[in-house]
């Protein structure tokens, strides 16, 4: 931990030069600015939290079931989620269209005064694509927070599976409580909330001005945006701990 410690600075310190020369270059700088700020983010994150994933990872690396569960989040998180939040727009099912034509592109954002650093590293650079009339972006945080994620919920499941096949039959039970969990803190991240409103915003002309001044809030912005993933990430690992406690004491036991 300290080590990591020791040379994260270096990496945001990088990440904050380059942002400033990023004038000169943009895609190239930005490309560099937001890989060191990211890499010193994950050299900041708590030794317990590697300490299980690593364990986890290595325990499950030969398991089809675990990369297949982390896989497909990453591609919901990552790629499809805009897809689906195009599908909840009101009148977008009608307009489906099966078009197969497939357009991407790289983009990036000039880059904004240093109190919108967060922003933009988060941001920029990113993938663009459309299939047909449907966009999908692949951008930094979302990347980020999503992988994290995937690997929590595969983890999470396989030690749910454990738990299952340790348990007696008076004890199948206990399973629920971590299951509900794992359920919890990976919809926590899509925030059904804000489709709703904003679908219903669009759908009822007399409340439109309303719902759109709160989702296009800063506070909102915020809480939506990094607030939820991060909580969702939290609960996810600290439901991990607890299967992962609770299963070595029934194995203990047995």
């Amino acid at each position: 931990m300290i080590k990591r410690l020791t040379i994260s600075p270096i990496f945001l310190i990088i990440s904050l030069i380059t942002y400033d020369l990023s004038k000169s270059d943009i895609l190239l700088y930005s490309t560099i600015s937001t890989i060191s700020f990211w890499i010193f983010v994950i050299l900041i994150l708590p030794t317990s939290f590697y300490n299980y994933i690593k364990d986890g990872i290595v325990k499950n690396w030969r398991k089809k079931i675990f990369w297949l569960i982390v896989g497909l989040y990453i591609s919901y998180h990552v790629i499809l989620y805009s897809f689906f939040f195009y599908l909840l727009l009101p009148g977008s099912i009608r307009a489906i269209s099966f078009s197969l034509s497939f357009n991407a592109g790289i983009g990036y954002s000039v880059p904004p005064p240093l109190t919108f650093f967060l922003e933009w590293v988060s941001n920029s650079p990113a993938i663009w694509f459309f299939i047909g009339p449907y966009e999908g972006d692949i951008i930094p945080f979302s990347t980020f927070i999503g992988v994290i994620l995937a690997l929590l919920i595969g983890l999470n499941v396989m030690e749910i599976i454990k738990l299952w096949g340790i348990s007696n039959k008076l004890s199948k039970s206990i399973v629920l409580v971590p299951s509900l969990g794992v359920v919890s803190g990976s919809s926590c991240c899509v925030f059904l909330p804000s489709i709703i409103m904003y679908s219903i915003a669009l759908s009822i002309s007399s409340i439109t001005a309303t719902i759109l001044s709160i989702l296009s809030s800063f506070t909102y912005f915020v809480l939506a945006y990094y607030g939820l993933p991060i909580i969702s990430a939290t609960v996810l690992f600290h439901n991990l701990t607890l299967l992962n406690k609770l299963n070595k004491k029934l194995s203990f036991n047995r």
